[in-house]
């Protein structure tokens, strides 16, 4: 153990490798006559249970090892994190914080001295701030006197899943005061909303009374006091015991206790945060439920204050209103183009372009031109192949009448009606999944199509179309995967570029690894294009990461046309530094070039 109270010339380092973290002590002191050159593990994150042994150091003989009394978990900054209490120490050790108890330092969590002298010297951590100087964490002890009651059954506040639900006004049942409870899948909320049922509070209590039920019962209990109590479910009447309770911080600084049943937990002034069936429907999830996104809770609101009280890692995919997604019709001016992959996961060097672009009527009805080609395109020369307009998400193509290839209103167990521009193996198809998802620099809306017999194929982008099969094919001749999100085993297109305004938001230059070669179509040498960089902001510096091998020279340009930096490099993968502490804010672009002469662009701002 080193002598904490007169540490001098100390350089500890310390590490994290596979969840555990070791530290390096070279401290030079007086008394040292060889300084430790060995590092030694102080947390390791990867045990599971209790009775595992963390593999940690210690002051106490045998010094390596400390067992498991329990783990839980607990909300920090809207991330949940795995607690660990050891057994004969007074804190706990939290992912991302370490260990809350009495300590020796941040580098000797377990190193407590026994002697008088040594233990005014201990600390216990009081913050975890960020760089920017956010609060991220506070223990309980450190924030005394902030805790108050928030009732679960209280107007003003909306829960958001894949669909919404709010309290609002109020109605009498059986001599008792009910709030209602409202569902709505649109934006604005009240324009679709339903009643979905009935809820009270009293002395903690939640009380609900359900479509279909005859009497009301218990839908969360907040009173009890102790692990043991018992707690009524809709499926458990007689009640299930108390596991645990802990408190946890919400909104950086006001507590709330959490309260854990064997069928799942819950929140004060939130509900549960678990999969569900529904609102009312807590812990009651089947197996595919729970693997299901869309119903885990994306985040709680106080509408009057426009704050979060909860938001989740789940992207709530109906809420445009609430997040900002706007739709991206698939009908626009635009180009774009797919290569094909053979059965065998090889390219089978077929290229096929399309070009929405025009304006014409037919029968009061404004149409747009498509045309295509499996050549190098020129579309002043190429006809069009028809016509396409889109009204409400749903997209026609003319033939000698309107037929409808796609509908990006579909949401998860809509059937879909074919059409002749759906040339499928099978009649019955539906949906199976909805997800968001971020593609060329926007957030769109996906939707999974599954057959009759269970298997999987195709899915559709908003503002893309089929991203299996091209455009005018989607569905052909697919006989589907025996998994979800797993590529077919059969002859596919892929999107390889997106081109709008003359400018490419997408652009794909290989797949797998395997270079793509249209004939310098579209991947020309020394083409310049704009593409979806990862460029993550320091306090001094933008960090790049490069978007694969190649690459010989990074820059940064202003809007005048500037250079105001430039790096060669070396051609491997990795990451590069843009140095921003000496310039001025405004808007810049970050441009790669490879050995092709090929430049990719974003633009950032500062």
């Amino acid at each position: 153990m080193p002598d904490f109270w007169s540490l001098v010339g100390a350089r500890i380092y310390l590490r994290e490798e596979n969840k555990v973290v070791y530290q390096l002590d070279i401290s030079a002191r007086p008394f040292d006559t060889v300084p430790q050159k060995s590092e030694i593990p102080i947390y390791d994150f990867n045990v599971e249970q209790a009775g595992d042994t963390m593999w940690a150091w210690h002051n106490d003989p045998p010094y390596f090892g400390m067992e498991v009394e329990w783990i839980d978990t607990i909300l920090i900054d809207n991330t949940y994190r795995r607690r660990i209490k050891l057994k004969d120490v007074d804190g706990v050790c939290i992912e991302g914080i370490g260990y809350t108890g009495k300590r020796n330092n941040l580098y000797y969590p377990f190193c407590n001295s026994d002697t008088e002298a040594g233990t005014k010297y201990l600390d216990r951590v009081e913050t975890v701030e960020n760089i920017e100087d956010r609060l991220i964490y506070q223990p309980e002890w450190s924030r005394l006197g902030t805790y108050e009651y928030v009732p679960f059954v209280r107007e003003g506040i909306k829960w958001g899943y894949d669909e919404c639900y709010r309290f609002e006004g109020d109605t009498v049942v059986g001599g008792e005061s009910y709030k209602k409870c409202y569902v709505s899948k649109s934006c604005p909320f009240e324009e679709g909303q339903t009643l979905y049922g009935l809820a009270r509070e009293a002395d903690r209590v939640v009380y609900c009374l359900r479509p279909g039920d005859e009497q009301e019962t218990v839908l969360y209990d907040f009173s009890v006091e102790k692990p043991g109590d018992r707690v009524p479910t809709r499926l458990n009447p007689k009640g299930e015991p108390v596991i645990h309770i802990d408190t946890i911080a919400v909104n950086n600084d006001q507590l709330r206790r959490r309260i854990k049943l064997p069928s799942g937990s819950y929140i004060e002034g939130f509900g549960s945060l678990e999969p569900c069936r529904g609102f009312f429907f807590p812990f009651e999830a089947s197996s595919e439920e729970i693997d299901d996104p869309h119903n885990r809770l994306g985040y709680i609101k106080n509408m009057e204050t426009g704050d979060y009280e909860y938001k989740g890692i789940v992207n709530t995919l109906r809420d445009e209103c609430e997040f900002g997604r706007s739709y991206e019709p698939f009908v626009r001016e635009a180009q774009y183009g797919y290569y094909e992959v053979y059965e065998s996961g090889e390219l089978s060097g077929d290229y096929i372009h399309y070009c929405i672009t025009g304006d014409t009527i037919i029968n009061g009805k404004a149409y747009k031109n498509i045309s295509l080609t499996g050549e190098c395109p020129d579309w002043e020369r190429i006809p069009p192949v028809g016509q396409i307009r889109e009204e409400n998400r749903k997209v026609y193509f003319r033939d000698k009448e309107d037929v409808m290839g796609y509908d990006f209103n579909l949401t998860k167990g809509d059937g879909i009606i074919l059409s002749k521009m759906h040339n499928s193996l099978f009649t019955e198809i539906s949906v199976y999944d909805v997800k968001t998802v971020e593609f060329a620099g926007k957030e769109r809306k996906c939707i999974y199509f599954k057959n009759g017999q269970g298997y999987y194929f195709g899915y559709w982008m908003e503002g893309i179309g089929d991203m299996n099969q091209g455009t005018l094919w989607t569905f052909d001749d697919n006989g589907g995967c025996p998994h979800p999100y797993t590529p077919c085993y059969y002859n596919t297109q892929h999107l390889y570029y997106l081109r709008e305004n003359g400018e490419y938001i997408y652009l794909q230059d290989n797949h797998n690894g395997s270079p793509l070669d249209d004939g310098n179509c579209i991947l020309a040498v020394g083409e310049t294009r704009t593409a979806t960089l990862r460029i993550a902001r320091t306090p001094d510096a933008l960090v790049v990461t490069l978007p694969g091998s190649g690459y010989r020279l990074a820059e940064l340009i202003d809007t005048t046309g500037r250079l105001v930096w430039c790096e060669y490099l070396d051609g491997e993968p990795g990451e590069v530094s843009v140095p921003t502490a000496a310039l001025a804010p405004g808007v810049y672009v970050v441009a790669l070039t490879d050995n092709r002469g090929k430049r990719t662009v974003q633009k950032v701002g500062l």
